[in-house]
């Protein structure tokens, strides 16, 4: 980190996005400090693996030159596959459309160990820790966040990068009510470790991930979706962790009067439901994964799906902004939420980039920073929400004729393939 000057960047959130706005603003010699409320680097799980895609050579020549190679996050090391995302829907049996690294005319697509990835990111970021913030004060020419442990930090720029309860957006919006939404969607989700045969049968299905959809015969107006994926390989490269999601639409779970049935739930009934779910509709190969998961690999509590919209009068052209959920939380649907954040990032820290030489205003830095922010945030949001629907409204789903998109490239045929291990 250089030695303070103008401006002085303070990132509230120690998560993807702000530890890339860190590696931009280092590359740029641009003075700043991290702050993560998690007590240390381990406190808790990173979440699951993530596909990098369109911003990747923007990202690379954004960061410093003392990076180590960026295929250390690759999910399927030591395996020597592509990443490969494939789709399966159940009422056209042998459709199997997806796309894969390498493939012509696609996006160069690396698919990330979240965890992997966050240490790769924070290689050479002083990030401090057990910092949790809990108020912002602003003056005319500087900016403070105030802590839960008593401390404090003044800069002339602060970045709210906490993710979806941020303070920074708190902040911002004043006396507002936070536009967070809950979606009329019931989740499970299951960890399983798999090796041999059973991981073979996954890879063979897809190298990162799948997802594969249907209605209920019973119901038609109900549809169930699945999507499930690789984690991380084992070193010994015959072993590794999974996860799974089980979806389906219900107007209950977006209620905001009570809680949803799965708050509740043991693990015993989420791992009954999801298995009656994927009875109704899948094939015996797509069931296999949650088969295979024992009830102490159901998530609990489970998660339950946001998103947000902001507009551009919540972000004024100051001295505070936002970045990644911060701004547009979404569903994971279509793996763009990480994406998104990082490539903020990226945009603001060449929005700082040209304040701090001089080029641009402070007030016209971040307003051009923040159209572009909530542009690309607002059009991934809806495009993700709308990624569910598309499974419930057969004019929407064009998965055997394309183009349906999977880490910014259009899916075609992937044909089978068989892999030993």
């Amino acid at each position: 980190m250089a030695s303070p000057s103008y401006p002085h960047v303070l990132i509230v959130g120690g998560g993807l996005g702000g530890l890339t706005l860190a590696q931009a603003l280092r590359k740029q010699g641009i003075s700043f400090e991290i702050f993560e409320r998690d007590p240390d680097a381990d406190a808790r799980p990173q979440g699951w693996a993530i596909g990098l895609h369109t911003m990747l050579d923007d990202l690379l020549a954004s960061f410093p030159g003392d990076m180590p190679p960026m295929e250390v996050v690759n999910h399927l090391v030591p395996l020597d596959l592509p990443a490969q995302f494939i789709f399966y829907d159940s009422s056209k049996p042998g459709a199997r459309f997806g796309v894969q690294d390498g493939m012509e005319g696609g996006n160069k697509l690396l698919r990330a160990n979240r965890h992997r990835l966050r240490d790769w990111l924070r290689t050479n970021i002083p990030v401090q820790y057990g910092k949790k913030a809990t108020r912002i004060e602003q003056a005319e020419d500087k900016v403070t966040v105030h802590f839960g442990d008593g401390t404090r930090a003044t800069g002339d720029i602060l970045v709210g990068a906490e993710g979806i309860h941020s303070v920074a957006r708190e902040h911002l919006l004043g006396d507002k009510k936070c536009r967070l939404k809950k979606l009329p969607i019931g989740i499970l989700v299951g960890e399983v470790e798999l090796s041999g045969d059973d991981m073979i049968r996954q890879l063979e299905l897809a190298h990162s991930a799948y997802v594969t959809w249907g209605k209920v015969p019973s119901d038609q107006q109900q549809t169930v979706m699945m999507f499930a994926g690789l984690n991380e390989v084992h070193p010994d490269g015959k072993s590794g962790k999974y996860y799974w999601l089980v979806g389906w639409n219900d107007d209950e779970a977006a209620s905001e009067n009570k809680p949803y049935w799965t708050i509740t739930a043991t693990q015993e009934q989420m791992m009954a439901i999801a298995r009656e779910k994927a009875q109704q509709v899948f094939d015996p190969v797509f069931q296999e994964i949650i088969e295979k998961t024992p009830v102490t690999g159901m998530k609990c509590p489970p998660l339950i799906f946001r998103d947000l919209e902001l507009e551009r009068e919540d972000i004024p052209a100051g001295r505070v902004t936002l970045l990644g959920d911060a701004a547009h939380c979404m569903t994971p649907f279509r793996g763009e939420g990480g994406v998104c954040a990082m490539g903020d990032s990226l945009d603001l820290a060449r929005a700082i980039g040209r304040l701090s030489r001089g080029e641009d205003t402070l007030e016209h830095a971040m307003a051009s920073y923040r159209d572009i922010m909530l542009e690309r945030g607002v059009k991934a949001v809806r495009a993700s929400r709308q990624a569910f629907a598309a499974r419930r409204v057969p004019e929407m789903d064009n998965s055997t004729s394309g183009p349906r998109l999977a880490w910014g490239s259009p899916a075609c045929a992937i044909p089978k393939e068989v892999i030993t291990l």
